[in-house]
């Protein structure tokens, strides 16, 4: 195999996923077949000037970008390449930066590796699901490992409030950034960085859950490569068809939502289930032959249609916005197709907007930071247990955003009782004035 059309390949793979394009995205750009995409990407076809052209049109950017060398000696950065692939996140915008977030990956990386946690940390697993060649088996793989996922987590069927906090005990860090338009969410898999979901801060709650578990799904199937930025302005490939799919039923399981709309007053048979049912008895198991018996539901109660006030009550207990809520009662055949787009109008409607406040239904008001109140909390242990020293400390604390004048009431919460019996003679700011743990 000819290697310089090998790292050609590999740049134009690179392309296409970045753009969040399938290989049958690109082949009418070309006049060929999908699987010519595939030959030209793995490098057993060679590109013709005229192609390379039309792709470097079709992406935005210069042909000579889509032949930029590649070191094939040596492995090859993934973040660097997500940044040389998208510029903007590169861009210093402060504290809500992409660039920040990644310098508390790396830096929560580090002292998590000093206090020997990652020595103790259970791995996350990993699903060899097959590769889906229709979105139907796209989404039935998602939803499969959801609820396989939340037997292992034994999450119940109940709602996942803190989903931020539920990734961290699986090792996976989440966080909000300024994220370029197009793209609402990154999902990296680094050495430095660890397991990181970043997605963008403008987003609600609500969308900020459903987007850390899609980012959990990318890593469960480990097919994506080092990162996968995620879009809303391009047809969704299979991939993202099953990460959608994992993260509205792990948010929403299928049996709780059962449950749930049956408190509603409503019956979970749905209208379509038969209203005549068959009820067989096996009689005695031995001599008396079984029978069957007809039930007849047509007058049954509770066969009232799902209104508009049920959908936002389950999203509300679930966490999840109003469609997440109304796809997933579709799926269950408790909303039929008119009535799901006639819903989804209504919620959309600005007639409509205040519903949620009539019906006393207020969004969570705050949802924890958990990259941060984490890379605070182990900066603070890693001072008391001196793997750290104080003007290390410092940083680390600003880099979390903790304040100084914060910074002394957070060392005292995080000593052990030890430490508080031994400092309580005196001060705070006596306790820590030693030369390898001076604040100031």
């Amino acid at each position: 195999m000819d290697e310089k059309a090998h790292d050609i390949g590999r740049i134009l793979q690179q392309a296409r996923k970045s753009r969040g394009l399938t290989q049958a995205d690109v082949a009418p750009q070309l006049g060929v077949s999908r699987a010519t995409v595939a030959q030209i990407e793995t490098g057993r076809r060679l590109l013709k000037a005229e192609d390379l052209r039309r792709l470097a049109s079709f992406y935005g950017c210069s042909p000579s970008e889509l032949l930029a060398p590649t070191p094939s000696d040596q492995e090859v950065d993934g973040v660097a390449e997500l940044l040389r692939t998208h510029p903007g996140l590169a861009e210093d915008q402060g504290p809500s930066s992409f660039s920040h977030v990644c310098a508390m990956a790396r830096a929560l990386t580090d002292l998590e590796a000093k206090l020997e946690i990652d020595s103790i940390a259970h791995p996350l697993p990993v699903y060899g699901a097959e590769r889906a060649n229709t979105q139907w088996e796209a989404a039935r793989q998602g939803y499969r490992v959801a609820e396989d996922e939340r037997r292992r987590l034994a999450l119940g069927e109940g709602p996942v409030r803190l989903v931020d906090e539920l990734l961290m005990t699986l090792g996976v860090r989440s966080a909000k950034a300024i994220l370029p338009t197009g793209i609402v969410s990154i999902s990296i898999a680094h050495p430095d960085h660890g397991f990181l979901v970043v997605v963008d801060k403008n987003l609600s709650l609500e969308h900020c859950r459903f987007r850390y578990a899609h980012g959990l799904a990318h890593f469960l199937f480990d097919t994506e490569g080092p990162w996968c930025a995620c879009g809303f302005d391009a047809a969704p490939d299979f991939t993202e068809v099953r990460a959608d799919a994992f993260a509205s039923s792990l948010l929403i399981p299928q049996h709780g939502l059962r449950r749930y709309v049956e408190t509603l007053g409503k019956e979970t048979l749905a209208r379509g289930a038969p209203a005549v049912l068959s009820v067989f008895s096996e009689g005695d198991g031995r001599d008396t032959t079984g029978e069957g018996r007809r039930v007849d539901g047509r007058q049954r109660k509770g066969r009232h249609p799902l209104t508009a006030s049920d959908v936002l009550r389950t999203a509300h207990y679930y966490g999840t916005s109003p469609s997440v809520a109304a796809h997933r009662l579709r799926n269950l055949r408790l909303l039929t197709d008119p009535e799901l787009r006639r819903l989804e109008t209504m919620l959309q409607s600005e007639v409509h907007t205040p519903t949620s406040n009539e019906l006393s239904l207020p969004a969570e008001v705050h949802e924890m930071d958990s990259l941060r109140a984490r890379l605070a909390t182990l900066a603070a242990t890693a001072l008391h247990r001196r793997s750290i020293d104080g003007p290390r400390f410092n940083e680390l604390a600003e880099l979390a955003g903790v304040d100084e004048a914060d910074r002394e009431r957070l060392l005292a919460i995080t000593a052990t009782h030890s430490q508080q019996e031994h400092e309580s003679s005196r001060p705070i700011t006596e306790a820590i004035a030693s030369p390898k743990t001076k604040l100031s």
